[in-house]
């Protein structure tokens, strides 16, 4: 339900020569990192949703499709801290700030500017990553950085050791244009 409302939000924003993308390959992974403990997970079945024209993106991972080396772990982190059942997923809708000829292949430096909802938590980012155009597809890569406190998630003081106060987060998307209904 929710992923007809980012695409219907992205559609109303269309202009008449506007094209869709939708991530036909996404990652989103992250990666805590501690002298006690490194822990990972990854979320291979995202699928954001780009407007070419007005440089709107969005993208929502469901909590529990991260998946760790350690079913403890899953567990742990959708029960213990993102508290999965309350809060099933991570949003970011933003737009980029810079202008981009999409018909012009090549590597380009983006801004990206929106709101990270996490966790019940809605704050303001600005992630800077790179867009790839290549061949009528469009890459996105990202790293940035999540501080757990900033999105209300409460560490255990006996696994305070283990959880990095900073998660690094990296994104990974290819993009197709979005096939058009008749």
């Amino acid at each position: 339900m929710k992923k007809l409302l980012i695409i219907s939000l992205l559609l109303f924003e269309t202009k008449a020569f506007s094209q869709i993308y939708i991530g036909e390959k996404c990652t989103i992974s992250f990666f805590s990192e501690t002298v006690m403990e490194n822990i990972d997970a990854t979320n291979s079945v995202t699928r954001p949703v780009f407007n070419n024209e007005t440089g709107v993106f969005a993208v929502q991972a469901r909590q529990t499709s991260f998946i760790f080396k350690s079913s403890f772990m899953q567990e742990h982190y959708n029960e213990n801290y993102v508290e999965s059942e309350k809060y099933p997923f991570a949003t970011f809708k933003g737009k980029i700030k810079e202008t981009i000829d999409y018909k012009k292949e090549g590597t380009y430096n983006i801004t990206m500017e929106g709101t990270l909802d996490m966790h019940g938590v809605s704050l303001p980012r600005s992630i800077l990553g790179t867009i790839i155009i290549k061949a009528g597809t469009i890459i996105m890569d990202s790293k940035f950085d999540v501080k757990v406190a900033d999105y209300k998630i409460k560490v255990p003081s006996l696994y305070v050791e283990k959880i990095a106060e900073v998660i690094q987060v990296t994104f990974h998307a290819e993009m197709i244009p979005m096939k058009k209904q008749n």
